[in-house]
């Protein structure tokens, strides 16, 4: 009798599919509207300094200073946008706004709070020592100084300096093309009419959602059949083109379950499978040519929390970002559960009591199920719990992931 291999943990499969992944290879070069959530290629050097040129950081009286001087004549005006200006003597003062270019020759900038105008003269009423409200050029980015680091994924941040600087467009990573498809004769598209013993199709739905992001290419490929010819076909082509192929069901060892046998026949590998997690243990992942495969299970719960502990780690190496270690937060149960033998256990949940040490306390929601996604509702994490000799009791420490940080594919 062949005895089951045994299951790999959390770590080792995230080992097992890291393992030789490569980033995704092209540039393309993105105008700053459509920048958002793409990465960058390379380091990016600064064309100019910012600030361009000196520049008053107040409303208010630029001077050229005088030793001793409480007064300064009046000689002009600067606004913003407007020229520099002639250059000051000492004892000179211009009125000048925020953002307007300093003139030659001034020394400080006094707010307009502090002077009295009169007869031409600005006689000011709090001294304003040398360098007072300027803001100078460079001081913020130098010329030829790094402003964005490779691999960087941009945000608003990032945009609002390319653009201060004065570029228009970025030079990014290609989208990662990702094929996804869901396996099962008896799923049918919501919105379809429901023909007896079938169910809609939520997995597609709700990994689409997940997976979507600004630097992926998502191609949805609808449900493919029951059959391993269809699906090992499916592989085939997906690998001409797509750098990550994700399916939902098959993926456990039913008669009907034809897609590790499929990817095997599409000239495809298996590198992990049966993973300590419940739910989760049949997720699969393989390569077929240069594609990484995912073969999710095909309960909804099941599927999320693989794509939540692999899909994850995937995507972000494919993009060359950096990939943190699974270690959930440490929590307090407020409930009691059996422990799962071997597998780490993952139910829905949510933060009923903060502070205190050992973290929140924590609620379980829901009976449990692999199938089961109303909890998920009314849930704002992932209780994590080890398998163990004991039973989980409240105030038992145990791990939580939050969706705002565990679960933002």
């Amino acid at each position: 009798m062949t005895l089951p291999r045994p299951l790999l943990s959390i770590a080792e499969a995230r080992a097992a599919i890291l393992a030789g992944a490569a980033c995704v290879d092209g540039v393309e070069e993105v105008a700053l509207a459509r920048a958002r959530g793409r990465v960058l290629a390379r380091d990016l050097a600064s064309p100019r300094a910012l600030p361009v040129f000196d520049h008053s950081a107040m409303d208010g009286y630029a001077l050229a200073l005088a030793p001793g001087a409480a007064s300064y004549r009046l000689v002009g005006r600067v606004a913003a946008g407007a020229p520099q200006g002639p250059p000051l003597r000492p004892g000179e003062a211009v009125r000048i706004f925020t953002g307007a270019p300093l003139p030659s020759g001034a020394d400080a900038v006094a707010m307009q709070e502090n002077v009295v105008v009169a007869d031409g003269a600005v006689a000011l009423t709090k001294p304003a020592p040398a360098g007072d409200n300027i803001r100078h050029a460079g001081e913020d980015v130098a010329a030829g100084s790094l402003l964005i680091p490779r691999g960087a994924m941009l945000d608003a941040r990032h945009i609002g300096l390319a653009a201060a600087v004065g570029l228009a467009s970025l030079p990014t990573l290609r989208r990662l093309r990702v094929a996804l498809a869901s396996t099962g004769d008896e799923l049918t598209r919501p919105g379809d009419a429901l023909a007896p013993g079938h169910i809609f199709d939520s997995n597609r739905p709700m990994l689409a959602a997940a997976l979507e992001r600004p630097a992926l290419e998502l191609v949805d490929f609808g449900v493919l059949p029951d059959e391993r010819g269809a699906v090992a076909d499916f592989f085939a082509r997906g690998a001409e083109k797509f750098d990550l192929i994700v399916t939902t069901g098959g993926a456990s060892v039913g008669d009907e379950d034809h897609l590790a046998a499929a990817l095997a026949q599409a000239g495809g590998s298996i590198d992990v499978a049966r993973v300590g997690i419940r739910p989760g243990k049949p997720f699969t992942h393989g390569r077929v040519g240069r594609a990484s495969v995912a073969i999710l299970p095909g309960n909804p719960f099941a599927a999320f929390v693989a794509a939540l502990l692999f899909v994850r780690p995937m995507i972000e190496r494919a993009l060359g970002l950096p990939i943190a270690d699974f270690a959930p937060p440490p929590a307090r149960a407020g409930f009691a559960q059996k422990r799962a033998f071997g597998r780490v256990e993952f139910l829905p949940a949510r933060v009923v009591e903060t502070g205190g040490a050992g973290g929140p306390v924590v609620e379980r929601l829901g009976r449990g199920g692999s199938a089961r996604l109303r909890p998920l509702i009314s849930a704002d994490g992932l209780a994590v719990i080890v398998p163990g000799d004991k039973p989980v009791e409240p105030g038992d420490a145990i791990g939580y992931l939050p969706f705002g940080a565990a679960f933002s594919l």
